[in-house]
């Protein structure tokens, strides 16, 4: 695999939301298996490509797959002179190789470019989520919308349509659409999916009726517990852009793994 194949997965994997890192032969010094080399490794722990394979690959990898999780680049040096080395390799010389970490945004998918929509949209793009903007209205209808979106999906039936999209796994779902009945058809199809999180909008008793209707469709209470809805943290408010405050901090309080308490009187 030479250097465009590996540019070429590269591309594939930023498509689909996969972090990796690529770990290049920078220096080779003595006898070594390769005095060139690329090798691409996913978060996942697989590679393509090689810099010369053995236990210098292996170390390598593991080495590629701590620097996917710390988000940094690192140079690193392999010793191939002795059993002692770290490398356990006697070839008789040297490596350096250049880890390089390619992170992907988060993605928030947004279903329904109404007011809310809107102001979501522009505060995801803020604080640095890729938007995807779902919709079933006439482009024309909603192009000031539209723009703010990175990419826009155009649906004429919610849930047959959004079902066929293809999403990364572990996007955020953002569910505001212009009536009950779509927002359950987008819920349907999300919960399809590999979804980070899923948020609708909505009274108590809408959504208490709207999950009954879906229970008799066959989901479960399990799959249904699992949305966020009413949608986003006790903020106050009822302004679109306040509301869209409160949905990205329930959001990024769900993917940093926080709790949403306030600092007030604690230690950071």
């Amino acid at each position: 695999m030479n250097a465009i194949d590996i540019v070429k997965e590269q591309v594939k994997a930023y498509e689909k939301g996969i972090a990796h890192a690529v770990v290049t032969i920078v220096h080779s010094d003595g006898s070594t298996p390769r005095t060139n080399g690329k090798m691409l490794v996913y978060s996942n722990g697989a590679t393509k490509g090689t810099i010369g394979g053995g236990n210098v690959e292996c170390i390598a990898t593991s080495d590629a797959l701590q620097c996917i999780r710390e988000g940094c680049n690192r140079l690193k040096q392999y010793d191939m002179t002795s059993e002692a080395s770290e490398t356990g390799m006697t070839c008789g010389g040297n490596i350096s190789v250049m880890i390089e970490v390619f992170t992907v945004r988060p993605v928030l998918v947004m279903c329904g470019a109404g007011h809310i929509g809107e102001a979501v949209l522009r505060l995801a793009s803020f604080v640095g989520f890729d938007t995807i903007l779902v919709d079933n209205r006439e482009e024309k209808d909603i192009a000031e919308k539209i723009v703010l979106a990175d990419r826009f999906v155009k649906v004429h039936d919610y849930e047959e349509d959004l079902k066929n999209v293809e999403i990364p796994d572990g996007a955020h779902y953002v569910i505001a659409t212009q009536g009950h009945s779509f927002d359950g058809d987008a819920l349907v199809a999300v919960l399809t999916k590999k979804y980070s999180y899923v948020g609708m909008i909505g009274s108590s008793l809408k959504i208490k009726a709207l999950f009954e209707k879906m229970e008799e469709k066959g989901i479960s209470k399990e799959e249904l517990n699992k949305v966020y809805t009413p949608i986003g943290l006790d903020l106050g408010g009822e302004s679109p852009e306040e509301i869209a405050v409160s949905i990205i901090a329930e959001i990024l309080m769900i993917k940093n793994g926080r709790t949403g308490t306030h600092w007030m009187g604690k230690e950071k």
